[in-house]
């Protein structure tokens, strides 16, 4: 499959692409270090640190994953007033990400997740973050902010960590409805079992577990995707639906064609976390340049396999893809 694509003009393509990511931002900080001994005070191991390092998590790691794949990328989403928030968008503005669509709170710290990894292990994970809705006021310019932005780009990828992006009752949906108003595409990836606030959108993209809770909220006793999907495709009013499997890969179902299963292309496995974005900025961004279905979901599958051999949350880049694809 892979043979068969001009990396060359893929680019070029890509390149041309302009995509928005509306979401939770995260900024993940590792403590990199080794445990040699147990402490004498207690029966813990004792963590000698070595090095601090920052990444991009949540949805500014789906626009980390589409600024590998060249594409124009455009975030929007708040920080808090604080060093945190900082490191955040200057780690977005090095990667070349558009930061217009953020905006800082001062009654909310930046999400931080820490993780402590010796050895390449994670030995422990410290989150620091207030799960509530918008203001009124921060609301009110986000939905400014997003009218503008929309005429500068494509489509739009929604990433609900629900750490408050989507608590307020009905700004989801009226992100979605103005979208398909301005006929942009809208992928989102889940965190609430209720797809009421996420209908109407181009696709949805819960992982296994998310996928079974939908079911469970439903009230679906019926295990067999293909005939679930379907009520869910008419339900949400979807073009197409989208669960990622984890070992088992991605699994597709659309419509006038009912399901297909892409088998996990992965070669190594050493750290999950993250999967799932790469996963939505790459279908996003290869569906966004015509690429038809299937092909965009098989390139996201192989995307989704280098990421996970990576430690820690990565992104993926084009140049990867091709070097990878060259054993299929």
């Amino acid at each position: 499959m892979l043979s068969s694509l001009n990396f060359s003009e893929l680019e070029k393509k890509l390149s041309s692409l302009s995509l928005l990511v509306v979401g939770d931002l995260i900024l993940d900080r590792y403590f990199w270090g080794k445990v040699e001994r147990i402490s004498p005070e207690a029966p813990v191991p004792v963590f000698e640190l070595r090095e601090i390092t920052y990444s991009l998590g949540g949805s500014a790691n789906v626009a980390s994953n589409l600024r590998g794949l060249k594409v124009n990328t455009l975030l929007m989403g708040v920080v808090g007033e604080d060093e945190a928030g900082e490191i955040l968008l200057n780690l977005a503005k090095e990667k070349g990400i558009d930061t217009s669509g953020v905006l800082k709170d001062k009654e909310r710290p930046t999400i931080l997740k820490t993780r402590v990894l010796a050895q390449s292990q994670q030995l422990l994970r410290i989150d620091k973050e207030e799960r509530k809705p918008l203001s009124p006021q921060i609301q009110k310019a986000f939905k400014k902010l997003y009218a503008e932005l929309l005429e500068r780009i494509d489509g739009v990828i929604i990433s609900d960590y629900a750490k408050g992006m989507f608590l307020n009752e009905g700004f989801c949906s009226w992100l979605i409805q103005e979208a398909n108003r301005r006929e942009k595409f809208v992928m989102v990836d889940p965190k609430s079992p209720n797809w009421t606030k996420y209908a109407g959108a181009t696709t949805i993209t819960p992982n296994l577990k998310e996928f079974k809770e939908v079911l469970h909220w439903e009230n679906l006793r019926e295990d067999n995707f293909d005939k679930v999907a379907p009520y869910l495709i008419e339900k949400y009013q979807l073009e197409f639906l989208v669960v990622t499997l984890g070992k088992e890969g991605i699994y597709l179902f659309e419509p006038a064609r009912g399901g297909l299963k892409f088998p996990s292309q992965a070669r190594e496995v050493y750290d999950v976390s993250g999967a799932g974005d790469t996963v939505i900025a790459s279908l996003s961004a290869f569906y966004g340049i015509k690429l038809d279905l299937e092909t965009s979901i098989a390139l996201a599958n192989l995307c989704a396999g280098i990421v996970v051999g990576k430690v820690g949350t990565q992104p993926v880049y084009l140049e990867e893809l091709e070097s990878f694809g060259k054993g299929f």
